[in-house]
């Protein structure tokens, strides 16, 4: 699980470009003090 105090979308592409269809991004929170994402394999 990633905690962020912004939204980590640009790491979202990062893992699109680097690792396209096997990863999950599930966001449990989103915002506006703190993001929560569940990144897991596919």
């Amino acid at each position: 699980m990633l905690i962020n105090d912004h939204d980590p979308k640009p790491l979202y592409y990062q893992f699109q470009a680097e690792s396209n269809g096997k990863f999950t991004w599930d966001y449990l929170e989103n915002g506006p003090d703190v993001w929560r994402v569940r990144i897991g394999r596919s």
